[in-house]
């Protein structure tokens, strides 16, 4: 049956500090990079990040200047976030995106993050959120900064995990709860806060086992569930994105007693186990976030736990 893992924390939450605007109003850019850098000291505590530091370029084959460089190992698995700050008088545009971006693939960066004072056009915002690399790419606004939570988790369940990004302004909760390994919802939220008044996403494993053997077994008790819940519900299932090393099914629940509320469930069918993730959203608001339910599951990355002798989790296998 589905099971209720543990799971690896990626992100701990940090609090702003009261002298935040006195900041904002007076620093230079120098400053505006310090303190920067000491926040994200707050959000990856034991790991270690830099400032003003040089690489050599993989591709290039010449030193690159970081602004802020977060390294670590994170359950067996390099983590490599490089942090450009963006001290501007006018908006970041799509030019700087893309340079940042080609930045990014000559120093093989897990992830950027570029953060810029003074907003962002709408081409810059859409070229970072719907670039196909593999790198995944943030653009925060300095005013914002102090919503930013975590937005990387690795859930587990027996030797089952998978790496997971949060979509563009949600944020992803490492904490469990009953029923689910981890949640999405939007930034600046409490997980109570969006589990009961805005859009939330919940992350689960069911193994294959002969109680639970496959995708069709599972949907179909999902389904007599809703049935007995929501008295009648409309159950469909619609296209979605695809991926190359497993099906995809994204299933719709609708119902009277469900008020203004739909649900998306969208599933990912590996041999050994099916990744779902659930989405309970508002109508008015229901395709907005389907579109962040399938960006969840076409960035997600499937692996396996590899554990010490003392049965802990010690390495990551892609």
């Amino acid at each position: 049956m589905p099971l209720t893992p543990m799971m690896l924390n990626v992100h701990q939450y940090w609090h702003i500090m009261h002298d935040y605007f006195i900041w904002e109003w007076s620093m230079d850019w120098k400053e505006y990079e310090t303190y920067i850098t000491r926040h994200f000291q707050r959000l990856f505590p034991g790991t270690s990040i830099q400032h003003n530091v040089r690489r050599k370029g993989l591709i290039s084959k010449t030193m690159r200047q970081i602004d802020i460089l977060i390294e670590g190992r994170l359950a067996g698995f390099d983590l490599k976030i490089i942090v450009d700050c963006k001290y501007f008088n006018t908006n970041v545009d799509v030019k700087e995106v893309e340079s940042f971006l080609s930045f990014l693939q000559d120093l093989k960066a897990s992830k950027g993050i570029l953060i810029t004072n003074n907003g962002y056009s709408k081409a810059a915002y859409n070229r970072a959120t719907y670039d196909t690399q593999d790198i995944e790419l943030r653009i925060i606004d300095f005013n914002d900064l102090e919503r930013f939570q975590g937005f990387m988790a690795i859930p587990y369940s027996l030797s089952e995990c998978a790496i997971v990004s949060s979509p563009p302004g949600w944020v992803v909760d490492a904490s469990k709860h009953k029923g689910y390994v981890a949640s999405f919802y939007p930034a600046g939220l409490t997980h109570d806060e969006a589990r009961h008044s805005a859009a939330f996403i919940y992350f689960a494993f069911s193994h294959k086992d002969k109680n639970w053997p496959d995708l069709l077994d599972l949907l179909t008790k999902q389904n007599e569930n809703a049935k007995r819940a929501y008295n009648n519900p409309k159950i469909e299932y619609i296209d979605t994105i695809q991926r190359d090393d497993c099906a995809l099914t994204l299933r719709v629940i609708d119902a009277v007693k469900m008020g203004d509320t739909i649900e998306y469930t969208i599933f990912l069918d590996y041999p050994k186990v099916i990744i779902y993730m659930t989405l309970l959203a508002k109508r008015s608001e229901e395709n907005e976030c389907r579109r962040k339910l399938e960006w969840i599951a076409e960035k997600l990355i499937k692996g396996n736990v590899i554990f010490d002798k003392e049965g802990k989790p010690a390495n990551v296998q892609m």
